[in-house]
């Protein structure tokens, strides 16, 4: 299958609505002020956590119905997962990139570079994710579904950050406001400082 067959397949809701959403994520974001980083609220969260459900949705393999026949007669099943992954994923962050020049202008802080890297390492985990799942499971949702329990699990941990293990693996950590630990060089220590914004207050925690 090629990839003007997939894009038959997956149709046109994918970039209708991925075009809804950056649009009105804009229009928050112009309208809601600057006490919230939308950067990396869209771009660590909102967008990565869409991502996801648009490959649970329509980056199906098991639960596609042609999948036995495809399996039986395709050249590579692998081949055929990554065009249809690679398809739905460049083009919703064609639709990212959009909101990300757009917050670049409205809030004039952030750069299309470090959101982009934002965004990138999140989306691509939970989206792998949901596709290793597809592959498990042949009912429709069920990869959906579980990596949303992952998403909500990783907004609602927020506060086990005091354990600095957990630190290396929260999915959110610019949003968190979280630096990545350094060595303190002078008393060979190791630091983690923290900054975290809960409801508009600044909190610079160095342990």
């Amino acid at each position: 299958m090629t990839m003007k067959y997939e894009s038959k397949i997956i149709g046109i809701n994918p970039f209708w609505i991925s075009a809804l959403l950056t649009a009105t994520f804009l229009i928050v974001c112009a309208t809601g002020g600057r006490d919230v980083n939308w950067g990396y609220l869209g771009f660590e969260v909102i967008f990565p956590f869409y991502m996801a459900i648009a490959i649970g949705e329509w980056c199906k393999t098991r639960s596609d119905q042609m999948f036995d026949v495809i399996s039986a007669q395709g050249k590579s099943l692998f081949a055929w997962i990554v065009r249809r992954f690679v398809l739905i994923f460049g083009s919703i962050t064609v639709f990212v990139v959009v909101g990300m020049v757009g917050i670049s202008v409205i809030t004039q802080t952030a750069t299309i570079g470090d959101l982009m890297l934002t965004f990138i390492p999140t989306a691509f985990f939970l989206s792998s994710v949901c596709v290793f799942l597809s592959m498990l499971s042949d009912v429709p949702h069920i990869p959906t579904m579980a990596v949303g329990v992952i998403w909500l699990f990783s907004i609602l941990s927020i506060s086990l950050l005091r354990f600095h293990a957990i630190q290396y693996f929260y999915l959110f950590v610019r949003f968190a406001g979280m630096d990545s630990p350094f060595v303190d060089k002078t008393n060979h220590l190791w630091i983690f400082p923290m900054e975290s914004h809960y409801h508009g207050c600044f909190i610079n925690h160095t342990i």
